[in-house]
């Protein structure tokens, strides 16, 4: 697994002036990943590639920057970063958390045309024999789960990492100790498939 559970230990998150809480904090020395300190936007970032075509970008602001980074979270932001990280060895600490959301797509799926399954014309018939029945409602729920085995989306595989030669120059210490971003997208396309903001870690 990427990080030991022998390992984990209780710490401080700060998530406001002088305001904290322990969370028990993962921990791991010698990893080798994908690194960039944005001297722009004045925030680190930490790609933990996925085994399949997706991989997580925690971004940690400087102290007091968490609206300058939000505000630029543009595709073009994406893509720059991915273009400017550089495989490092890192000292990580990671807080174990569950975000999981409930998002109610009846909005949503007129505008990519799925309309009718909401109207009286909608014929589920396939589904369920009956042809009195429409959608009234359709939920969408969404977790994102990071811990000791590993990080895992609704949709997506645990993180694996690689070992690489000593020549990545001199160790980086990170810290995820206050509030940070997460964000899970396709490797192969702009497409982003979860994005959230970590204030106060919790485990579900």
């Amino acid at each position: 697994t990427p990080f030991d559970i022998r390992e984990t230990f209780v710490s401080k998150f700060y998530f406001g002036n002088l305001m904290w809480v322990k969370v028990p904090m993962m921990r791991m020395d010698d990893m080798a990943a994908p690194y960039f300190w944005d001297e722009e936007l004045l925030c680190t970032i930490v790609e933990l590639p996925y085994t399949g075509n997706a991989s997580a970008f925690f971004i940690l602001p400087d102290q007091n920057k968490m609206e300058r980074v939000e505000a630029m979270l543009l595709p073009e932001t994406l893509k720059r970063w991915r273009n400017s990280l550089k495989t490092r060895w890192l000292a990580l600490f990671l807080p174990k958390f569950s975000i999981s959301g409930d998002y109610n797509l009846e909005d949503i799926l007129p505008q990519l045309g799925i309309e009718e399954v909401f109207t009286s014309k909608a014929d589920l018939s396939g589904i369920t024999g009956a042809r009195n029945l429409r959608v009234s409602q359709v939920t969408h729920k969404a977790v994102l789960d990071v811990s000791e085995e590993g990080t895992e989306a609704s949709t997506s595989p645990a993180l694996s990492l690689s070992l690489l030669p000593p020549n990545v120059g001199p160790m980086v210490i990170v810290r995820f100790n206050m509030p940070f971003l997460v964000i899970v997208a396709r490797t192969d396309t702009p497409s982003i498939l979860f994005m959230s903001r970590v204030i106060y870690p919790t485990r579900a």
